[in-house]
């Protein structure tokens, strides 16, 4: 599990900002990788898909 993702785990019970705070990462960063996570997924899956 990476930061962002304990952040988005544990956000409605200590906070975005509290959980940042405390993890040290920004804020921003965590709404940025919030709001890319569906193109990653995408990569990857495209990335494993096979190329025959």
């Amino acid at each position: 599990m990476n930061r962002f993702q304990f952040v988005a785990d544990h956000h409605r019970r200590y906070g975005v900002k509290r959980l940042c705070q405390v993890i040290g990462i920004a804020r921003p960063s965590f709404y940025q990788c919030k709001a890319t996570a569906a193109d990653r997924v995408a990569r990857a899956a495209a990335a494993r898909k096979p190329t025959w």
